[in-house]
């Protein structure tokens, strides 16, 4: 016994709706998708190219300081030693240790870590301007300020400049 087939405009309207249902559903969140990587992956090849070049820029400052270079034997904890003793600021030193880490590159970094307690702040701007060299590269990559309760501030900073790897030993 053969059984009829429902009726023919049926068939269209569930066939039509199927591939509606296909297209809504899968086609078009892959194309999409598809479309969204794309732009991901261009803004990612514009951000590598962007990259690179920054990194030739760096190496090329890293490699020719424009500025005065730093003498051989050169070392940053005399120099910030000197110049708190220069400004009269030595005895509002808390403490001063240095520390040096590998850039990468053939490059290094030395570093002076101190505290400077009960500052007034023509003291501490007037050592600030003695240490930080940027002709020479020397600048304060870290300064934290807070109220001393001694009077005056208290300010923590780091002080560092970057150098060649064998300068640096």
């Amino acid at each position: 016994m053969k059984r009829p087939l429902p009726h023919p405009l049926l068939l269209a309207g569930g066939g039509t709706a199927l591939v509606l249902g296909l297209y809504l559903w899968v086609a078009l969140p892959l194309a999409d998708g598809l479309a969204v990587r794309e732009k991901r992956l261009g803004e990612a090849m514009r951000a590598l190219d962007e990259a690179r070049q920054l990194a030739g820029q760096l190496s090329t400052v890293g490699q020719s300081p424009t500025g005065e270079t730093l003498p051989e034997g050169f070392s940053l904890f005399s120099l910030v030693e000197s110049v708190a003793t220069k400004e009269k600021v030595k005895d509002n030193v808390e403490f001063m240790r240095p520390a040096n880490r590998e850039l990468g590159g053939g490059r290094r970094e030395m570093a002076v870590d101190l505290r400077l307690t009960g500052l007034g702040m023509n003291q501490l701007l007037a050592f600030v301007q003695q240490v930080e060299s940027p002709k020479r590269g020397i600048r304060i990559r870290q300064f934290i300020l807070q109220p001393s309760p001694k009077g005056g501030v208290d300010a923590d900073l780091s002080v560092a400049v970057s150098v060649s790897s064998d300068k640096a030993r």
